[in-house]
């Protein structure tokens, strides 16, 4: 009766051992894994657009290009307006974008760098040529997460930017055809 009943002692100690390990290799969820509205985006380091006539006109740092960083990242999806797009960090490593009442477009991929970087794979479907976007000196506080990064832009987008500005600024013919600017972003949750 005591070889029984330390047999079923054993067996009830080693699931008990067993169940516990389980819920230790549990994969931990990414803390930046979420839905995300770009809530602003700002020059972080002031660079020149060379105008026509003018000559170089800096871009100081502090400069807000929201809307254009959201109609760049966010163009492969149709929506009425920002504020009703974002951007999903799926606990799978996928990244969607989406737009309400809309299905979601897979965009690539994401995976976390560090505690405070992320790199976010933009694929074709997202922007007209795949890039990969690495964020840096990520902070999540609250409901929001905000970065660093840089982004080629087109001198079309430029010209867009220095347009809204000032539409009597055109680029000159010997801007560059791609501008990397760096800038601050600001992801608020959804």
């Amino acid at each position: 009766m005591k070889i029984l009943n330390f047999k079923l002692l054993t067996i009830f100690l080693i699931s008990l051992a067993f169940s516990a390990s389980c819920g230790k290799d549990d994969a931990k969820v990414s803390s930046f894994v979420g839905n995300y509205v770009i809530s602003e985006a700002l020059v972080a380091q002031s660079f020149n657009v060379p105008i026509t006539g003018v000559g170089d006109v800096p871009v100081p740092a502090g400069t807000p290009i929201t809307a254009a960083i959201q109609g760049a990242l966010l163009s492969a999806v149709s929506c009425s307006s920002a504020d009703k797009t974002w951007v999903e960090i799926r606990e799978d490593f996928s990244l969607y974008m989406s737009c309400e009442g809309a299905d979601p477009l897979n965009a690539g991929t994401w995976s976390e760098v560090s505690s405070t970087e992320l790199k976010l794979n933009l694929n074709a479907n997202a922007v007209p040529s795949p890039i990969a976007l690495t964020v840096t000196d990520v902070v999540k506080s609250g409901g929001t997460l905000t970065g660093l990064t840089g982004v080629p832009l087109p001198k079309e987008m430029i010209q867009a930017l220095m347009t809204a500005y000032n539409p009597s600024l055109v680029l000159d013919p010997s801007a560059p055809a791609v501008f990397i600017v760096k800038f601050s972003l600001k992801f608020t949750q959804k």
